[in-house]
């Protein structure tokens, strides 16, 4: 046998599997690279998305519409915890890499003071959002709702169908939402949103009018309650687990702001001032700690009204 030659083969063997491992390692490398250079940008990304949405502030009455565009196919992530005296919320992205994949979610935008209202998983190039005040019965915070696709709402209110087309400039730009009369009319790849009836993906049943309007929707198998048109909006666009953590947020925030009024009610009492509001404020306070929504409905929404048309009532010295 020739020596000479089993020593090249294998020289030949051993340069082959060294060129592979080092070929391998430099796609292994470069891959996490790109994987990393991807989070950092989409961690950006979600910082970026916390500013946009972080000035964007509402009047009393007023709504606000924002179409948000991302260079790439975006994933956003909304996370949302009860823990805490107000709780947090965070949101994250992730971009769509060559193919069909996506690259890691960023790392977590965290506030304390926003309340985003969505789906766990919004995903699109554009993102639409709609922020409403929220009062009960005082500004307790804007709500931020964000939402992708496209909604058909079949037989609405006049009061949302009028806030839908007011969005949009009646019909001059895109919000994302289809007013219909019917079911059959809707586009085929609509979300369909049915008021008072039911057949659609998502069923709403509303009383009263107005700032007054409350009810329940119905999706996924699962129920959820509401009072006021920012809080329907909220419901019909947000995941159920998402939705009811955000109440609970919201009423923490508002026992908070209700003990700090407590304590002006009482100054100005003091003061000379009558108001007779410090107790119902209080009682406010202690109803303010509710599980869900249904007990929102059941034990919040009564006093806010009542503590409303009292202050209103006040010729001097209105606490809020």
């Amino acid at each position: 046998m020739n020596k000479k030659g089993i020593e090249m083969a294998f020289s030949w063997i051993f340069a082959i599997i060294a060129g592979a491992v080092i070929l391998f390692s430099a796609i292994y490398i470069t891959t996490k690279m790109i994987g990393t250079e991807r989070k950092v940008s989409d961690t950006l990304v979600a910082a970026e998305l916390d500013n946009l949405l972080h000035p964007i502030e509402t009047n009393l009455e007023d709504s606000k519409y924002v179409n948000i565009r991302f260079v790439d196919e975006t994933r956003v992530f909304n996370n949302c915890s009860a823990k805490g005296v107000f709780g947090k919320q965070q949101i994250s992205t992730a971009s769509k890499l060559i193919g069909n994949d996506w690259g890691e979610q960023s790392v977590r935008k965290t506030s304390f003071n926003k309340y985003i209202f969505s789906r766990g998983v919004e995903e699109g190039k554009k993102i639409h959002a709609i922020v409403k005040p929220f009062e009960m019965p005082f500004k307790i915070a804007d709500l931020t709702i964000l939402y992708g696709g496209n909604y058909c709402f079949v037989n609405p209110p006049s009061d949302i169908e009028d806030e839908i087309n007011d969005l949009s400039g009646d019909g001059v730009q895109d919000v994302g939402v289809n007013i219909s009369t019917s079911l059959s009319a809707c586009p085929q790849n609509a979300e369909t949103v049915c008021f008072n009836m039911i057949g659609c993906d998502t069923n709403v049943n509303t009383l009263g009018s107005s700032s007054n309007i409350q009810g329940s929707i119905s999706k996924d198998g699962e129920t959820v309650y509401y009072y006021g048109g920012s809080l329907l909006l909220a419901a019909i666009f947000s995941d159920t687990e998402i939705y009811e953590c955000q109440i609970k947020r919201l009423m923490s925030r508002a026992g908070e702001l209700g003990a700090v009024y407590a304590k002006k009610a009482t100054y100005l009492e003091g003061s000379g001032c009558s108001n007779n509001l410090v107790q119902d404020l209080q009682s406010f306070v202690v109803a303010s700690a509710i599980n869900n929504s249904h007990e929102f409905v059941q034990q919040v929404v009564n006093l806010a009204n009542d503590l409303e048309e009292r202050n209103g009532n006040i010729a001097k010295c209105k606490v809020f």
